[in-house]
């Protein structure tokens, strides 16, 4: 259904492209963004975080039929995989591609006996819905995000 390819700093400019495009989709562009200076910031950003070879953080290009389709961010950590970003481009949403990715996710996680973490804009409510459909909880909040944990990982240990 999908593939993870890992980003390099070729694919900046349509990651950036991405956000913007799946923001301007949800109608959540606030009327003073400033599209260059959005750009040239996110492009400074996910190219040190490419560069830094010690790093947790892993972009990635959502391909779908060989296509681009999104962007993902992952920081894996022992004790937590955080789901540090995920868009698809507005042509590929509400086709279960983000949830795959998500439960595969969940399932990493619970194999390594780990959590996902996110957080999500308060102003995004079809993101917040999904995440709690596959049993993300609010955790915490800041002034413009909620904070959530997913479900606590399986134990194979018999309990007794």
């Amino acid at each position: 259904m999908y593939r993870l390819r890992v980003a390099t700093v070729a694919d900046v400019g349509f990651l950036a492209d991405v956000v913007v495009e799946a923001t301007r989709d949800q109608g959540r562009v606030p009327p003073d963004f400033d599209e260059t200076e959005f750009r040239t910031g996110f492009a400074d950003r996910t190219a040190k975080q490419m560069a830094d070879p010690d790093g947790a953080s892993t972009t990635y290009v959502i391909e779908v039929d060989g296509r681009q389709a999104g962007r993902l961010r992952v920081v894996r950590s022992q004790a937590e995989i955080e789901l540090a970003g995920i868009q698809l481009l507005p042509g590929q949403q509400s086709r279960g591609i983000g949830t795959q990715i998500i439960t595969d996710l969940l399932s990493e996680a619970s194999n390594a006996g780990s959590t996902v973490t996110l957080s999500v804009e308060k102003d995004n409510p079809r993101a917040h819905t999904l995440y709690r459909r596959l049993g993300f909880a609010v955790a915490g909040e800041t002034e413009k995000e909620f904070l959530m944990r997913g479900p606590a990982p399986c134990s194979s240990e018999p309990r007794g």
